[in-house]
């Protein structure tokens, strides 16, 4: 038997939501390799964190400052005063406009090229 059929609650439906984004970015700075200690304080590996966020996030409810400071301290474990200057250079990144979202447009020609050009395998 199933248990997807029991309902969860919007409050453990947000928690689960977070969790999956978080473990997406970890999986993927993991595969880049760049889930070591020397990019602890990297303004690009900020960045990069920030516009995965953004692109895996679209439920409003869900605070993306807050996920952005989780993934860093599950990767490079952050004392309270980083907590606060990983803060203030989110806000610093998305104030200048430097977090973009990626276009649906975008989206779609990068999923039509790959559907197109590398889902064929050679055997």
């Amino acid at each position: 038997m199933s248990l997807n059929v029991v309902s969860i609650t919007p409050n453990l439906a947000l928690d689960i939501k977070k969790a999956e984004i978080k473990d997406k970015i970890i999986a993927r700075l993991t595969e880049l390799k760049l889930a070591d200690t020397k990019y602890k304080n990297s303004s690009d590996i900020l960045l990069l964190i920030c516009n995965l966020t953004e692109h895996l996030t679209r439920d409003k409810k869900l605070s993306k400052k807050e996920i952005v400071i989780d993934i860093l301290d599950t990767l490079f474990l952050l004392t309270d005063e980083e907590k606060l200057i990983v803060g203030n250079n989110i806000e610093f990144l998305h104030s200048n406009k430097a977090i973009k979202k990626l276009s649906r447009f975008y989206l779609f020609c990068c999923s039509a090229y790959e559907y197109l050009f590398r889902s064929k395998k050679k055997g």
